[in-house]
This record gives structure tokens, C-alpha cells and sequence, in this order.
């Protein structure tokens, strides 16, 4: 009886180890790390294609921010050159104002009656032969105690005529030159109207705020408020 037992026990041993070793081997194969390259899911190809595109924007860009920085120095350059005309511009601008040309040779007894018919074709509206006698005042009576009106009437011919710029250039020469002048205040409110002419409202705005800030009690800081309120 006891061989027996030990004989079918044996048989039974046998038959569990051939049920359960192809499952084991069957179970070792489905978890296995090491498949074969036919096996392996196509992965490799596509990390090579996406790291062959990522290198290619990479040098796309490079390119890119090679091109802007090329052009931003372009534009700098442009613009240094675009300034520096601009002062040429100006420079030339102020050397043709200054220039003085020959004057008219006209015959006066003294200052005074020359300022006096000045004055007089001014008031014609003979605006021309009005400049040419205020310019000749100016120009051999710098320092006489009418000067400075003279100049300023001389900025009102050019004013009269449409020369705004002209009158401009006069009138910043009057505040410049006799800044104790009581027409300093007429002169800057006739800058801010010269400059409104031109349609330059920026500039304008900055002399009629001027007359204000520096001549509020004047007659010309009236005026001046009436014209400011219409920028409002």
C-alpha cells in the first residue's frame, strides 16, 4: 500500500510539472524585456525623424535671428544717417536765415526817421519795402533803444506775407537777442500762431503755454488763452 502511495504520488508530481511548466515558460515568454528587433514596436525611425526636424528649425531659427539682427542694424544705421541729413538740413536752413544780403542802400537822416517810414509802409501793407527798411535798422542800429521793436515788426512783415518760417526765425531772434524786450511776450504769441499756420500744434501749444507761464498779466496772455482754449 505504501508503494502504491508513493508511486501515484510520483504520477501526480509528474503531471503538475507538465501542466504547469508551459504555462511558466509560456508566462516568461509574454513578460520578457529582450524582444526581438522584429518584435520591437517601429519607435527608433520616428525619434530620428523628430530629432532630424528639430535640428532643422534649430538652424531655422539660427537663420531667422541672424536676418532680424542684420536688419536691426540696418535700421539703426538708416536712422543715424536719417538724423544726421536732418541736422544738415537744419544747419543749412539756419546759415541761409542768417546770411545777410545786400541791403538796399537807403538814405535816412537819422535812426528815428528811418524807423518812422519802417513803420509807415507798414502800415500801407507794404509789407516788402516795410522788411527792407526795418532790416536795414537792424543791421546799422543794433544797439539803438528801438531795435528790438524793430525786429519785431520786422517778424510781423514776414508774418503778413505768409512766411511763417521766416517769421519764426525773427521772432525767436527777438527773445534771444533783447530778452528784456517788453515784445518778447508779442513775439512768442506770434511764434505759437506761426507755427499753428504751418499746422504744427505741438510747437504752437509750447509758445502760447509759454506766454502764459511767463507773462500771465500781459495783453498777449489773453490772447493767448483765447486760442489755447480752441485746442480743447
Amino acid at each position: 500500500m505504501a508503494l502504491k502511495k508513493k508511486i501515484l504520488f510520483k504520477k501526480l508530481i509528474s503531471k503538475t510539472i507538465l501542466v504547469i511548466l508551459p504555462l511558466f515558460l509560456v508566462s516568461c515568454g509574454a513578460f520578457s524585456f529582450s524582444k526581438s528587433p522584429a518584435e520591437q514596436p517601429e519607435i527608433n525611425p520616428m525619434i530620428q525623424n523628430l530629432e532630424s526636424e528639430v535640428s532643422q528649425l534649430k538652424k531655422s531659427l539660427e537663420k531667422l535671428n541672424a536676418q532680424v539682427a542684420h536688419k536691426n542694424q540696418t535700421i539703426q544705421s538708416l536712422q543715424k544717417k536719417s538724423l544726421l541729413f536732418e541736422n544738415k538740413i537744419a544747419n543749412l536752413e539756419n546759415k541761409k536765415r542768417t546770411s545777410k544780403k545786400p541791403l538796399q542802400k537807403i538814405k535816412y537822416k537819422d535812426p528815428e526817421s528811418l524807423y518812422k517810414k519802417a513803420r509807415h509802409l507798414l502800415l500801407e501793407g507794404n509789407y516788402t519795402d516795410a522788411a527792407k527798411h526795418f532790416s536795414a535798422f537792424i543791421n546799422y542800429h543794433q544797439n539803438h533803444n528801438l531795435a528790438d521793436n524793430a525786429v519785431y515788426w520786422l517778424g510781423e512783415c514776414y508774418y503778413s506775407q505768409g512766411n511763417f518760417q521766416q517769421a519764426i526765425f525773427v521772432f525767436k531772434n527777438l527773445v534771444k537777442k533783447y530778452p528784456k524786450s517788453e515784445k518778447v511776450p508779442d513775439a512768442l504769441l506770434k511764434t505759437g500762431y506761426s507755427y499753428l499756420s504751418l499746422d504744427d500744434s505741438n510747437r504752437a501749444h509750447h509758445y502760447l503755454k509759454q506766454v502764459l507761464k511767463r507773462y500771465p498779466f500781459s495783453p498777449a496772455s489773453e490772447k493767448a488763452q483765447i486760442k489755447l482754449g480752441e485746442f480743447d
